[in-house]
């Protein structure tokens, strides 16, 4: 008797019936709506997404009686602004791509009053970003607790709620496009709120910016597109720091506290980031940092927060004390001062490239899980090095699908002196140290 193989076509009559793998069909599902989620919510996990598309459409259902009553009586005219909010609540790589925005913003309105929202863990670097007039720290209790904090303040929060509500915004922009930034926007009462809405909260705002996908490529792009719906025209695309003066001085008394004289050339070394795969292994960088020594007359900085400092101190023993370790001996602004000062800047996709690229200094970007073309930076005076041969490349930022570390392994410490070797050959390293 000859067996039947269950996974065959099985005729009955003039129907065919066809028996499929239970596991495939949960996989198909869940790839498609994985893939329809993707499409309107970006950058964030499955669940999440999930989660966010229930509560826009309990959102939409409450709110679209009140919007399409309020879009009778409101309508956006630029001319008339006199009040601006807007809201930058998430990481330093993040604020430092909108200062773009925030010129743009500044000169199409050079006559209203700007406030400006950041996250604590930025408060310094915006001292670089002088197109505000007011500044509001505040720690955002939902930024907290997705991070994992169940602790909530409530006063603070309402008092926060209700010192935004008493400049009584003509308009306000969420430059993230969260419902977590969307609903402390909401609650200002500004009269015209402006946002994306890929991370859900639309239903909040008077207007949703969708984006032109096609004209985004990279990240401050988004940013740059909120504001032309704005209208208001682009000038200028770049991001730009203008670093205080006594950061600058300040960064020079230091140097020469650790002995380097304003004629030395200096390469800057940042070798941690927020995730641990996206940190290229500190024995790499430790042979980096000896080698350079070795062959060039240059003097070698690692930097990083007070809590790299064990990880630092790790690769300059490695290296045999060839660097000078000042993790969390500067603010951000005097990092951004310290690279600024830098012939070259070496370090893993993180909120540091940022600047680097933002005070033009040459640049090494070591990705590994990411997006590069949205978050790094190529041309004559940047290398961007990263494998792709990875089985799950693309991917998203936030994990590592394969091996642990494996892509960022995969770069050797010859590819980064490669890379090296050809900025250093140009004559970029010296216009860069004339200029001191």
């Amino acid at each position: 008797m000859q067996a039947i193989n269950p996974n065959l076509p099985v005729r009955l009559g003039p129907l065919k019936w066809e028996r499929r793998d239970t596991d495939t069909e949960k996989k198909l599902k869940m790839g498609i709506k994985k893939t329809l989620l993707s499409i309107r919510y970006e950058s964030v996990e499955l669940k999440i997404r999930i989660f966010l598309f229930l509560v826009d459409i309990l959102g939409n259902i409450f709110f679209s009686p009140f919007r399409i009553l309020s879009r009778r009586h409101l309508k956006y005219d630029p001319k008339k602004v006199k009040n601006i909010l807007i809201l930058r609540l998430d990481g330093l790589g993040d604020v430092v791509l909108s200062s773009a925005a925030l010129r743009e913003i500044r000169k199409g309105f050079p006559q209203a009053e700007i406030t400006l929202v950041v996250g604590p863990w930025t408060r310094d670097i915006v001292k670089c970003i002088p197109f505000y007039d007011r500044l509001v720290v505040h720690d955002s209790f939902l930024f907290s607790f997705f991070r994992g904090s169940r602790r909530i303040h409530f006063r603070k929060e309402l008092n926060f709620i209700r010192e935004l509500r008493q400049n009584k915004y003509d308009l306000g922009i969420d430059l993230r496009g969260d419902l977590l930034s969307i609903i402390p926007l909401f609650l200002s009462g500004a009269r015209f709120r402006f946002a994306k809405d890929t991370r859900g909260g639309g239903f909040l705002l008077t207007h949703i910016v969708h984006w032109n996908k096609g004209m985004i490529r990279h990240e401050k792009d988004k940013a740059l597109q909120l504001v032309e719906a704005l209208g208001v025209p682009i000038r200028n695309r770049e991001a730009e720091l203008s670093i205080p003066q006594k950061d600058i001085e300040h960064v020079e008394r230091y140097l020469i506290e650790k002995g380097i004289k304003q004629s030395d050339l200096l390469i800057t070394i940042a070798p941690c980031a927020l995730y641990h795969w996206r940190s290229w292994r500190p024995e790499r960088f430790a042979q980096v940092v000896s080698l350079i020594a070795k062959e060039y007359d240059i003097k070698v900085i690692l930097i990083g927060s007070r809590g790299d400092r064990d990880i630092l101190e790790k690769i300059n023993d490695l290296a045999g004390s060839k660097a000078i370790n000042c993790a969390g001996d500067l603010t951000l602004s005097q990092v951004a001062a310290l690279i600024s000062r830098s012939a070259m800047f070496i370090g893993n996709d993180s909120g540091l490239i940022h600047i680097a690229a933002a005070v033009k200094t040459p640049m090494i970007q070591l990705f590994g899980p990411g997006e590069p073309e949205k978050f790094g930076y190529t041309g004559n005076k940047n290398i961007l090095l990263m494998k792709t041969d990875c089985p799950y490349h693309p991917c998203s930022q936030r994990s590592c699908r394969y091996k642990d570390g494996w892509c960022m392994d995969q770069i050797s410490v010859d590819d980064v002196m490669g890379a090296f070797r050809k900025i250093i050959a140009s004559d970029i390293c010296s216009l860069k140290e004339s200029t001191l």
